[in-house]
């Protein structure tokens, strides 16, 4: 599986620039960004209709092995019958490509044969339209149809009519390209109390601006995350009962509209990240009500710096997610201040610390790009915790570039993980 944990959230009521968008005039060494794959979970897509045999809690066999962009992981639905699955689009959609991927399953056979789309800009469960009705080949990936007549809608309905001889339907990937045509997909805060997450327990969040920490029952949990476009993007902690940190996991989250439910695809960083995640998770809005998360001592009032302390203390170092910066540019957003405040206000009140400040880019762009880039970002951090009042002599700031990826390149929810400015206890190191 090649997948990356990170959370997936559609922005319209906070309008947050895209981190690889369009640039007048493109520095010297950077490159134009992978077409996007608009079915993707990174890209804010979700299941709104899946075989009722299909519906795993981990990601053996999972709808969301089809959208995780990673063609080494299956879906699977039993055979002999039609399997449709209904996939909700975060905006109107110009669709004029689709592809399929089958390659890599241990049952060849199993891949699917015959299968049709239709689209529809109606609802999920009407006035879909056929778009294609093929037979693909078995064990092949990169299957590709260009659409002459390009079909618009929210919604593509995928059928499952036959295979090459096998029980079950099987598939690998099902990826979609084109270009949205409206920018209207809004969340309001995800703050609130979730349940129903097979393993992990009652999830509490509470977001800050471009931050959003939590907890879950799981091992006294904790939750760190950052907007970035359509990304919630971040990492879960779990403890042991003495405080250690047991594991890390990187992961994706995504919001049903109205936040009335989030999905969670996470991969532990111990993991080969090529392999993708090791668990999807789902859980239903109880309320609006943050609760309390005892492993955050500031929760009711600076949640992003009693969290972000807590993970130096236990971890000694942590990911910034929920900095974000103009494309191509060391120049810090400005909805990013409210948490790196936060960051500020801790930094003051833990005097004794000496604070190491590191950037990481994507691969997109030339090695010597990104190294000055994510050095021009980590300085730039640097530059504004001191102009908050931290004594700039504590404060160390370099570069790697993409030298030290934590997710693979090759997706773009990968590609999100690795843009970061990581955050380190000196004295931890």
């Amino acid at each position: 599986m090649n997948r990356t944990l990170l959370a997936v959230l559609v922005l319209g009521a906070i309008a947050f620039s895209a981190p690889r968008a369009a640039a007048q005039s493109a520095p010297e060494g950077s490159a134009p960004p992978p077409p996007e794959d608009l079915f993707a979970f990174s890209a804010g897509a979700r299941f709104v209709q899946k075989p009722a045999d299909a519906d795993y809690a981990d990601m053996a066999y999972t709808p969301y092995a089809l959208i995780d962009e990673t063609p080494s992981s299956e879906t699977r639905a039993d055979g002999g019958k039609p399997a449709t699955y209904v996939l909700e689009l975060p905006e109107k959609t110009e669709l004029s490509t689709i592809v399929f991927d089958s390659a890599g399953m241990g049952i060849p056979e199993k891949s699917v044969k015959r299968l049709t789309v239709e689209v529809s800009d109606a609802s999920p469960g009407s006035g879909f339209a056929p778009v294609l009705d093929v037979e693909l080949a078995a064990d092949t990936n990169d299957q590709r149809f260009e659409l002459e007549r390009k079909p618009v809608g929210r919604w593509v309905r995928l059928t499952f009519l036959s295979n090459h001889g096998a029980e079950n339907y099987g598939m690998t990937g099902f990826r979609g390209y084109g270009r949205q045509l409206t920018a209207d997909a809004g969340i309001q805060d995800v703050s609130g109390t979730y349940e129903g997450a097979s393993g992990w327990g009652r999830v509490r969040l509470k977001q800050e601006g471009t931050r959003v920490v939590g907890c879950f029952d799981y091992r006294s949990g904790l939750i760190a995350a950052g907007v970035e476009g359509r990304l919630l993007k971040g990492e879960m902690i779990e403890h042991e009962d003495d405080g250690r940190v047991a594991k890390r996991s990187l992961a994706l989250f995504a919001f049903a509209p109205g936040n009335t439910s989030l999905f969670a695809l996470s991969r532990s960083t111990e993991s080969n990240p090529d392999y993708g995640y090791d668990a999807f998770w789902s859980a239903t809005k109880r309320s609006n009500d943050i609760g309390d998360c005892p492993g955050i001592k500031g929760w009711k009032t600076a949640a992003a710096g009693s969290q972000l302390e807590r993970t130096l203390q236990s971890a000694g170092r942590a990911r910034l997610d929920g900095i974000n910066f103009d494309f191509n540019s060391a120049t810090i957003q400005p909805i990013s201040h409210r948490f790196l405040d936060q960051v500020a206000d801790l930094l003051r009140l833990r005097s004794e610390w000496r604070i190491l400040l590191e950037g990481h880019t994507d691969n997109v762009g030339s090695e010597a790009f990104n190294m000055d880039l994510s050095t021009r970002r980590a300085a730039a951090v640097r530059s504004y915790l001191s102009g908050k009042g931290v004594d700039i002599q504590r404060l160390s700031a370099t570069g790697i570039g993409f030298g030290r990826p934590v997710a693979s390149n090759e997706t773009q929810a990968g590609r999100a993980q690795n843009r970061r400015v990581e955050i380190i206890r000196e004295e931890a190191r």
